[in-house]
């Protein structure tokens, strides 16, 4: 009988598992892939190395602090990523302080320069009151909410509950329509990009904060870095993980996770059950149906996730494409934009992609003189739904279309990289099925739920660790409605949070 059984070895679960083998605890761990790491997992391509998921992220020192308490002391250096914006009313770096953002855009457009001041001074006011919000914010400690301590209570963030309380409920859009009139700057300025606004204000304040004032890092030996060091401590702690060995079900009895079942039938039983798959993966495939809470059910089903993406992988020789135009590692581009809301989604001149020249920071990650890097865009899951059969297969002409839509994207790209077809030395593509496959996210999610203003989390907590079914617990970029500290250390944060919450009640147990 183990203490807990984690489901998935990725950021959450390998962070859950750790601390508690960390406490003494037997802890068996479960992975479907072959790999370790989930979406922070990279491949290897004829010598060129590529990720799996995410680039970078936010909140480094506290990602830093949470790897001290697990045991890893090794100090990490991290790199501050830039971020370029080419569309056609501007070319901006975009990854600088909102301060200077806002003299650079006040000078772009002068017309506009009362409306920016007074996006600007709200904006700041929000990124003000989101300051430490995980140290104190009801919703977001685990500790507070099980105690009911009201944030209202705390005369220090009274001022500041209200504030993120307030443009919670309030629309971006709403926001610019008051003050800019420019069609161009307020897609700027309500999605970091070319996209008509979509978020909540307070949401917008969030992301906004993370690329201009937090930043968005890469630690030395890059995000798969960290999941090796996890991997590692926890193998010294005596326990290693079992992987290539799908779960089929959690085991429920009289509304207590009591187990699993593994692909092959085997049952093992724990106190506790650690999921690090998504919430619709969890609850719709994973449990039956009659072990869960009926109204919770529905609302599983109908919360949106944010979509998927097409991306392709490219090997260069850099000798042979033009960089004049870069001035970042990371680059959204838009060629055009169409006065339509109508959207051919293979027209990539007419959407935003993201160029990034991966290995640029490291060297390694590619053949010597040469270099790793990838385009995206994003893309809808049901798509390519009609190539999907068995799982793991696909039908005839997937290939052939995955390879036709990856040279449209390069075509497109070479706008901006003049050259980079002919410097092609190795391609490789992933779609939404490959990243619901290997992502093990449903429809290929790659984002967390819906960051939509329309789409409500109707789920009564911004945490969503603990779920209806006791001694079940949920860990990763889905155990939270918002990704309060970006998306690398949310997933982290819940895992250690998890752990806590079975340490708690274990030594309660033995008291």
């Amino acid at each position: 009988m183990y203490d807990a059984i984690i489901i998935g070895a990725g950021p959450g679960g390998l962070v859950c598992a750790t601390n508690l083998v960390k406490s003494g605890y037997k802890v068996k761990v479960f992975e479907r892939n072959f790999f370790y790491g989930g979406t922070s997992h990279i491949f290897n391509r004829q010598g060129y190395y590529f990720p799996m998921g995410p680039l970078g992220f936010s909140s480094p020192t506290e990602v830093q602090q949470l790897l001290l308490e697990l045991g890893i002391t090794a100090k990490i250096e991290f790199t501050k990523h830039s971020y370029q914006l080419v569309s056609p009313s501007f070319d901006m770096i975009y990854s600088q302080p909102l301060q200077i953002l806002e003299a650079e855009l006040k000078k772009l457009y002068k017309e506009e320069k009362k409306g920016i001041e007074t996006f600007f001074t709200l904006l700041k006011k929000i990124v003000k009151a989101e300051e430490h919000v995980h140290e104190w914010y009801l919703f977001y400690n685990i500790d507070k909410m099980r105690k009911s301590e009201s944030d209202e209570s705390n005369i220090n963030y009274k001022e500041d509950f209200r504030v993120l309380n307030e443009y919670s409920q309030i629309s971006a859009q709403i926001i610019l329509d008051k003050y800019i009139s420019n069609e161009h700057l307020k897609r700027f300025l309500g999605s970091l990009g070319t996209d008509r606004p979509k978020m909540s204000m307070r949401l917008l304040a969030v992301m906004w904060n993370l690329m201009a004032e937090k930043g968005i890092w890469r630690p030395a030996g890059g995000i798969h870095g960290i999941m090796d060091r996890l991997h590692e401590k926890l193998i010294q702690y005596g326990r290693e993980e079992m992987l290539s060995t799908p779960i089929k079900e959690i085991l429920i009895d009289n509304g207590q996770a009591i187990g699993v079942k593994t692909q092959n039938n085997l049952i093992i039983k724990a106190h506790w059950i650690v999921c690090n798959a998504d919430y619709k993966t969890t609850f719709l495939k994973l449990i039956n149906s009659y072990n869960i809470p009926a109204d919770f059910l529905e609302k599983v089903k109908s919360m949106k996730y944010f979509g998927s993406e097409f991306c392709v992988y490219l090997g260069i020789d850099p000798s042979r494409i033009n960089l004049s135009k870069i001035r970042a590692q990371h680059i959204f581009y838009r060629k055009v934009i169409k006065p339509t809301d109508e959207i051919n989604l293979e027209d990539f001149d007419n959407r935003e992609i993201e160029i990034c020249f991966w290995s640029e920071d490291d060297p390694s990650l590619a053949p010597l003189g040469k270099i790793s890097m990838l385009i995206r865009v994003s893309f809808p899951y049901e798509f390519f739904c009609k190539w999907k059969t068995d799982e793991g297969k696909r039908g005839e002409g997937y290939r052939e279309y995955k390879k036709q839509l990856a040279l449209k994207l390069v075509s497109t790209a070479e706008n901006i990289v003049p050259g980079l077809k002919s410097s092609i030395e190795v391609m490789e593509t992933a779609s939404p099925l490959t990243y619901e496959e290997f992502g093990q996210r449903f429809q290929g999610s790659i984002a967390g739920w819906s960051w939509a203003f329309d789409q409500k989390l109707d789920f009564g907590k911004k945490l969503l660790i603990e779920t209806p079914i006791h001694n079940l617990l949920m860990v990763g970029l889905y155990a939270s409605t918002e990704l309060f500290l970006g998306g690398f250390p949310t997933a982290m944060y819940t895992g250690y949070w998890a752990s806590e919450i079975i340490r708690q009640n274990m030594e309660d147990s033995k008291s």
